[in-house]
């Protein structure tokens, strides 16, 4: 199988037909980190196909950090002998055997970001052990680079496996730290738009926004990575679990479950193996869903603080500091402040009702209160912690042990913007949002979204998902699996706090 490409690189990634859609499979990094070992990735493996997950789609199962063990005399790669005895080739044969494909983890630096070995300098020796033993994917970090860019890095590793003459799936984990998006077509198959993912409503959320900016470059062969799937860890409710699978399939990234599939639960595997998503996810289209209507529920109550890109005039983008030491939202009029006046580093920053007035409030309502210093931070006047931009790239604002990094930097605009030293400007996140994408045969997908705390009617407007004012469209609920009924111009539901409403629209 040959994709059509723009030049002969990007045809030389593909032309084994790998990445026509999605990766679907399985990670042991999310839930076991280190702890790995040929005893689990056996049952793994054995779980994938008895446990229905393979029939789903699931067909990679991928080791993560801490296989590797140490280099020969030769420099040729060896696997723990502790954690795996028997090597890795017995098991990419029993993942075979039971028609499952098997994967490993390097990096493209001296070292893993665990501390093994790293295959800079040794891509040709690492690709063929890999095809010697019969790996069929390969996830391939970015720690220890020895300040030599990904642009020159990753292209030898791309070399590499395409010299082996096996289809060895390419990941690309860079982080999205140098818009890889922008470049990596033409290397991977895959590549890493964010940071890494932990099972946290806010992490989840701020991996995909990061991820949807770089929707247009995704098509079949190469796709954006917002990183692996939390669904079954623990850290979020069955309501955002579902939220989380819904945004990661309408974004077409791909599905590598996290979670210890030995010990899932009822919920996690109907979560994991809901049939009309995940079509979705896998639609030969290609085309990335996105975020193509957002609006706030409430101008007056709460509403979560965030970074984006500075906009001149917008109201949501300027604020006032008071002689109260409050900062003031000028479109809500509502006060910025440390949610439930939490203490611990990472507290979500919120606009909410002003309130500093009233000293029976928690913490006597210093939680509304700021000073803005000379140094360029602003600190809580509660607990002096800092306005902090979450992990240097947001979009998510909290507050964070005082430290001196730039995303700690803050600059007050004669324009009233607040603009942080990472180069956006404070904002508020809307809460209900419309995300909606292409589908082979002209249909689409739409996905309603509440981040809010409370239920709300989101409407996806035609005009706004791509489809024409008149047209009568068939809805169809891809959760439930049943269809709605038929609609023109626009779709209204209900949607609880935290949750979506998945569908898909068919024009008749």
């Amino acid at each position: 199988f040959f994709f059509q490409a723009e030049d002969g690189i990007r045809d030389l990634v593909r032309s084994r037909g790998l990445g026509k859609t999605p990766q679907m499979g399985w990670n042991s990094w999310n839930h076991f980190g280190c702890n790995i070992n040929e005893e689990l990735i056996k049952s793994t493996i054995s779980v994938i196909t008895t446990s229905g997950l393979a029939a789903a789609g699931y067909k990679y199962v991928n080791l993560d950090d801490c296989w590797a063990g140490y280099r020969d005399s030769e420099g040729y790669i060896h696997p723990d002998n502790k954690s795996f005895p028997n090597g890795l080739t017995p098991l990419a044969d029993y993942a075979h055997q039971l028609g499952l494909h098997f994967g490993v983890y390097s990096d493209a630096g001296t070292n893993t970001c665990a501390g093994r070995p790293g295959s800079l300098n040794y891509e040709h020796q690492d690709a063929s052990s890999y095809a010697s033993w019969g790996v069929d994917y390969l996830k391939y970090d970015n720690c220890y680079d020895t300040g030599i860019p990904p642009q020159t890095r990753y292209p030898k590793m791309r070399d590499a496996l395409n010299a082996t003459g096996r289809p060895i799936y390419f990941s690309m984990c860079e982080w999205g730290v140098n818009n890889p998006a922008t470049w990596a077509p033409d290397v991977g198959n895959s590549w890493r738009t964010t940071g890494d993912i932990s099972d946290s409503w806010q992490s989840m959320t701020s991996r995909i926004d990061l991820n949807d900016q770089w929707w247009s470059y995704a098509a079949p062969g190469g796709w954006n990575d917002p990183d692996m799937l939390e669904v079954g860890n623990g850290g979020m409710t069955n309501t955002e679990y579902v939220s989380h699978f819904s945004l990661w399939a309408i974004s077409k990234a791909p599905l590598l479950i996290g979670c210890d599939i030995t010990k899932m639960t009822a919920e996690t595997l109907a979560i994991l193996t809901a049939p009309e998503v995940i079509a979705i996810n896998q639609d030969p289209l290609g085309k990335q869903g996105h975020k193509v209507a957002t609006s706030v529920l409430s101008s007056q109550g709460q509403a979560n603080a965030i970074i984006s890109q500075c906009q001149t005039g917008k109201q949501s983008q300027q604020w006032k500091l008071k002689s109260d030491k409050s900062i003031v939202n000028q479109l809500t009029g509502t006060c910025l402040e440390i949610y439930d006046c939490e203490t611990q580093d990472g507290t979500i920053i919120q606009v909410f009702p002003c309130h500093v007035s009233d000293h029976n409030s928690c913490a006597q309502s210093t939680n509304q209160q700021w000073n803005v210093n000379s140094d360029g931070t602003i600190t809580s006047v509660m607990d002096n912690k800092c306005l902090d931009v979450y992990d240097f790239e947001g979009p998510g604002v909290e507050s964070w042990t005082c430290n001196g990094g730039s995303n700690q930097n803050w600059t007050f605009r004669s324009d009233g913007t607040l603009y942080s030293a990472v180069g956006r400007c404070m904002d508020l996140e809307a809460d209900l949002e419309v995300w909606a994408g292409e589908l082979q045969g002209g249909s689409y997908a739409v996905l309603l979204f509440n981040r809010s705390p409370s239920l709300a009617n989101i409407t996806a407007n035609w005009s706004d998902i791509g489809l024409p004012s008149n047209t009568a469209g068939v809805v169809r609920d891809l959760w439930k699996r049943q269809d709605i009924g038929t609609y023109s111009g626009s779709f209204t539901s209900v949607v609880e706090s935290h949750g979506v409403v998945f569908v898909k629209i068919t024009p008749k």
